[in-house]
């Protein structure tokens, strides 16, 4: 029998009972028709499968989210930590004009990158940066100073709309100063919306409580 792996670039999450998709080089979340999200959860659960899976995965490979062969293992994004406290609810410290600047020119041209590279090649830079980059140890001060100067310039970049190339920014500032980060997209239907965030530890950087645990992750960055 074939051995399958997911697709490069794809990430999954159950949420409100379905299987939900996401496949950063299309740039687009999606489900799958039910016959073969049933064919999928088995593969996912680690069940055996039937001949009618096999044809159903293996039509999937030419088209979907799996691919037949060794890789990627079929595994759900996991649960991420839940954060002890958002930096947005707590005293903003005095943040020096270097670091609004950065922060501002960040926030910027974010969009502008994410729009010419696509879903796929932004999250990769930030993803190869994190991998060359050593962070220093979390300092609370740091963390708050960079919150402080990305959370100063919301009269100025709207909000709407942006999350993902806002927490971007975010995350890059954070390893500008040498703190550790989490990009993290989430999901939910019923009706669907996507949204993103930034923790760092054990905190939230650039979101609140109430807006991000309505959100099952579906990649992690």
């Amino acid at each position: 029998m074939e051995n399958y792996s997911l697709k490069p670039g794809v990430s999954f999450c159950h949420v409100a009972g379905r299987i939900l998709f996401l496949d950063l080089e299309r740039d687009r979340y999606f489900c799958l028709a039910a016959a073969a999200e049933r064919s999928f959860g088995r593969l996912a659960a680690g069940d055996p499968l039937g001949t009618e899976d096999h044809t159903i995965l293996t039509a999937l490979a030419r088209r979907g989210p799996v691919r037949i062969g060794h890789g990627a293992p079929v595994i759900a994004c996991p649960r991420t930590e839940a954060p002890t406290q958002s930096l947005l609810d707590l005293s903003r410290p005095a943040v020096a004009p270097a670091l609004r600047v950065n922060a501002g020119l960040r926030l910027a041209t974010a969009p502008l990158q994410l729009r010419l590279l696509g879903m796929e090649r932004t999250i990769g830079r930030l993803q190869r940066r994190k991998s060359v980059l050593s962070p220093r140890l979390a300092s609370s001060e740091k963390r708050a100073e960079v919150s402080t100067a990305y959370a100063g310039w919301r009269t100025v970049f709207t909000t709407t709309d942006q999350c993902l190339p806002r927490s971007l920014a975010v995350a890059h500032g954070l390893l500008d100063a040498r703190q550790p980060c989490t990009l993290i997209l989430g999901v939910k239907l019923l009706p669907f919306a996507a949204h993103a965030w930034v923790t760092s530890g054990d905190v939230l950087v650039n979101d609140r409580f109430d807006v991000v645990r309505d959100y099952a992750p579906i990649l992690v960055v």
